[in-house]
């Protein structure tokens, strides 16, 4: 699939996350001119009506299937990120800000920021305020944010190519001030 003009034109510039989301008077649309497509408002009542059926529906499968989507959806990001900057940390930076403009939270990964071109070692990425955890508290007292963590794995593995895992072992849904990921190259020992 090739760039858009309008991608290949924010791959020249250099990064700036406000160029994410606006209103388009025309259509009566949000945009998402980064990822040439619509965009929409989801509140936490939402998002947690969704995970709760998919968790009722799917029974024990539940989080499998949230990492599978987040890993999805991230991998494609990665992909598409690829072009934005010469370095995977730079492209990671500019997707910090982008999450932070979406609502998610505020990604904190300065391990990050000495990312190569590939992930030799485990890395941790700290995720405050984060809207996936606030909107609904964990019963069980694990971790809940599978989505998440299948997210930060599929960017990586689109981004850099190989393959990830992800695991979230501190979540806000469970009393944490902040969730906590490690992130791990399959032969990585955490």
């Amino acid at each position: 699939m090739q760039p858009s003009r309008e991608e290949k034109s924010i791959a020249s510039q250099d990064i700036d996350p406000n160029i994410h989301f606006h209103f388009d008077d025309e259509s009566h649309d949000i945009q998402d001119p980064f990822f040439n497509c619509r965009g929409i408002i989801i509140n936490e009542r939402f998002w947690n009506s969704i995970c709760t059926e998919l968790m009722e529906l799917t029974k024990e499968a539940g989080p499998l299937v949230l990492y599978q989507l987040g890993l999805s959806y991230g991998f494609r990001v990665g992909v598409q990120s690829k072009g934005i900057a010469k370095d995977p940390a730079a492209v990671l930076k500019f997707l910090e800000g982008y999450g932070l403009l979406a609502g998610w939270g505020r990604f904190e990964a300065p391990a990050l920021e000495k990312l190569g071109v590939s992930l030799t070692t485990s890395i941790t990425v700290k995720l405050h305020n984060n809207f996936f955890a606030r909107a609904a508290k964990s019963n069980s007292g694990n971790p809940s944010c599978f989505f998440v963590s299948g997210l930060l794995a599929g960017v990586l593995n689109g981004l850099l190519g190989s393959h990830c895992n992800c695991l979230e072992i501190e979540c806000m849904a469970t009393g944490s001030k902040y969730c906590e990921f490690i992130i791990a190259p399959p032969t990585a020992e955490h």
